[in-house]
């Protein structure tokens, strides 16, 4: 009888350890990786990356809105502004969390090679995806301080977006039952909100002032270009209500040249 309890108990306890071992690896925030250097250059060219999740895949000339592809107009503007030559690149992989997003920097080569073409600047889109999976917002800070950190290693200046304004309750009434299911199951597990964006919101504030990076990291206040919840929606998102439309992307684009203008005129008035 012993024998038979043992045959029995010894799978249930494998099967529980492999769980748990999963539950850990996904719930876990990022670790710290060996940073490697970006490559510092000596011109006047101005090199903006755009860098994340599917906002910066979309954000790409190669992606196309219905038969219109996208016109960053960062380049042109701020071209004129300063009068030195600007480029900017995007790169972002579909779906991944801010933890994904900085093992990315690591593990997919040919996201490690773009960074390593060195930039001034990098915006960042993290976090909407940890707010979609319903992850803890200590994940989300620990996460994204290691993206701060391998930026600040390398001189970039981090322009961090703030968690936007997307329908979150339509993103979720969206998701098979099963995928709700584990929703429900992350919101328990990490205290999470069903609309938990203001959460986030906040814990990146926590990390910008816990760490002292007032000085070094611009956050791309949501307020600031996306303030009009159900106008900006019709407007400015596509039918998911998840992601940017061209305007969405032009109006986003334009707060982060007025921010990137307002560093480097400050910086040429403390040159002088």
């Amino acid at each position: 009888m012993k024998t038979k309890n043992l045959i029995i108990l010894i799978p249930i306890l494998i099967i529980i350890i492999y769980i748990g071992r999963r539950l850990y690896e996904y719930y876990s925030p990022a670790k710290e990786r060996p940073i490697y250097r970006t490559t510092k250059h000596y011109d006047d060219t101005l090199r903006i990356a755009y860098i994340g999740d599917s906002w910066a895949f979309r954000h790409s000339d190669n992606w196309t809105f219905g038969h219109q592809p996208h016109s960053c107009q960062i380049p042109d503007i701020i071209k004129d502004s300063l009068h030195r030559p600007v480029i900017v690149e995007s790169y972002g992989i579909n779906g991944l969390t801010s933890k994904k997003i900085f093992y990315a920097l690591f593990e997919e080569d040919s996201f490690r090679q773009f960074m390593e073409k060195g930039y001034n600047y990098c915006f960042i889109s993290a976090g909407i995806n940890d707010t979609y999976a319903k992850m803890s917002t200590s994940y989300y800070k620990q996460s994204m301080n290691c993206i701060i950190r391998f930026l600040l290693a390398n001189n970039i200046h981090p322009l961090i977006q703030e968690i936007p304004d997307y329908n979150i309750i339509k993103a979720y009434e969206k998701q098979t039952i099963d995928k709700k299911v584990i929703r429900h199951l992350s919101m328990f597990v990490n205290g999470t909100q069903m609309d938990c964006k203001q959460q986030f919101r906040d814990a990146l504030d926590e990390l910008i002032i816990d760490k002292g990076y007032q000085n070094n990291v611009s956050i791309i206040r949501y307020k600031t270009w996306n303030n009009h919840y159900e106008t900006d929606l019709k407007e400015m998102y596509i039918s998911d209500n998840i992601h940017l439309n061209e305007r969405g992307y032009t109006v986003l684009d334009s707060v982060i040249i007025k921010v990137i203008l307002d560093i480097e005129r400050s910086h040429s008035f403390t040159d002088e």
